[in-house]
């Protein structure tokens, strides 16, 4: 494990965990509900990945039960960034009313969408 990061929204039921991974790519598992008072330890987290050039990332969202608006900006932001360097971001075990909600913004285009991050890591 790389880094650990912890951010609380305020409410318990809003505290958001972040564990960054060791390896090519990095594997960023996220746990807790991702709203725009919550981001800030995954922001961080992709913040430290995303200055390298090539970064490759994939972000497990098994533990992610819902996403607001601030959410999808911040993974279009970091999508934008590594494409940007020769890297690319992709999302593994995304729970369904996260699905729902990239499906409706039409974001699956550009977020690649795998069903387990070593799914995710395997495609070249």
């Amino acid at each position: 494990m790389r880094s650990s990061f912890l951010g609380d929204g305020g409410n318990p039921a809003d505290t958001v965990t972040v564990r960054v991974l060791d390896g090519d790519p990095a594997v960023v598992r996220v746990t807790g509900r991702l709203l725009f008072d919550t981001l800030r330890p995954l922001a961080e987290a992709l913040d430290g990945l995303t200055g390298v050039n090539g970064s490759r990332i994939v972000l497990d969202l098994a533990e992610v039960p819902m996403c607001d608006s601030s959410a999808l900006n911040l993974l279009v932001r970091t999508r934008s960034a590594v494409d940007a360097t020769g890297g690319w971001l992709r999302l593994a075990s995304v729970r369904p009313m996260v699905a729902s909600v990239l499906e409706i913004t039409n974001l699956t285009w550009i977020l690649p969408v795998f069903d387990t991050p070593e799914e995710a890591a395997a495609q070249a």
